[in-house]
């Protein structure tokens, strides 16, 4: 589920890019919307917002590794790279998610997971065969920075499994981070947003923001939810599976083509799920052993 929203979001933003509304304005109103959907998620459903001023510094950390540092690092990069080599490159956040939870000693790294990570990066290849041309003349800048994607992917996932703050539920962790995210994008936002008034909304930008809003508050949340219950090793396979469903998503809305390629991805990414997939607790106990669904959110669940 959460590859499939992940890789929905792909064919939102060409959406959006089709339709003429700046890009800059379109994550300001996606991440602000996300900011009062998780409050509100947070009153209603866990009964309150309780964000510690102590991990001030966690939430700034996830706004920094999950938002801001990726949004500008896949800015520079993709159109030097071009956006297939970078799903390629991006697919490496597993591998180094795997490296970085073995080394700080959150998951004990297996064959099984060494092998399911293996199977999953092989699954991306693939689609980039189909077009070899996309892989020349990509060395420089471009790819350095490119290489670096996966890197604070992998540290973002590591970030939230060793230090998620005691207490909080899943809605909790999400608005502060995005929260924190606010605080860190508004005045990129400001830097960024070119002068004049704002374009004028038609019915079709505002199913377009809709739909990005909530399925982007779906995919924070997934995301969250299953990294208390699987660990950052396994949902961060869920980059592979966006890759296809990108791909897939792509060809019912804009009628791009389905070949042999992707249906041999697909089933390389269901390998390496079955592969990954946690065995050693019960499906409701968090990586640090904890049984999230004690109370709160997690435990209507």
């Amino acid at each position: 589920m959460l590859g499939l929203v992940w890789g929905l979001n792909f064919s939102l933003m060409k959406f959006a890019a089709q339709s003429g509304l700046p890009f800059a304005l379109l994550a300001a109103l996606v991440i602000l919307g996300n900011l009062l959907i998780f409050a509100a998620c947070c009153l209603l459903v866990v009964g309150r917002i309780r964000v510690a001023a102590t991990s001030w510094w966690f939430f700034a950390g996830c706004g920094l590794l999950g938002y801001l540092l990726p949004f500008f690092m896949e800015l520079f990069a993709a159109p030097r790279i071009g956006a297939g080599t970078l799903a390629l490159v991006v697919a490496l956040a597993p591998i180094m998610t795997l490296l970085a939870a073995g080394a700080t000693r959150i998951e004990q790294i297996t064959w099984t997971k060494a092998l399911g990570i293996g199977a999953g990066f092989l699954s991306v290849v693939p689609l980039m065969l189909q077009d070899v041309s996309a892989l020349e003349d990509v060395f420089g800048i471009g790819l350095a920075v490119g290489l670096a994607v996966p890197l604070v992917y992998a540290l973002y996932h590591t970030l939230i499994a060793r230090f998620w703050p005691p207490g909080l539920e899943s809605f909790e962790v999400a608005f502060g981070e995005t929260f924190a995210a606010v605080v860190l994008m508004v005045p990129v936002y400001l830097l960024w947003a070119e002068p004049g008034p704002p374009p004028s909304f038609s019915i079709s930008l505002y199913w377009i923001v809709g739909a990005l809003l909530v399925f982007s508050a779906l995919e924070v949340w997934l995301y969250f939810r299953i990294m208390r219950l699987g660990g950052p090793v396994y949902v961060s396979q869920s980059g592979y599976v966006a890759v296809i469903a990108g791909v897939v998503w792509g060809a019912l809305f804009f009628d791009e083509r389905v070949t042999a390629w992707i249906a041999a991805s697909m089933a390389l990414v269901l390998l390496a799920l079955l592969l990954v997939a946690p065995r050693s607790r019960g499906a409701d106990s968090s990586p640090d052993g904890s049984d999230e669904d004690s109370s709160g959110e997690d435990g209507a669940g």
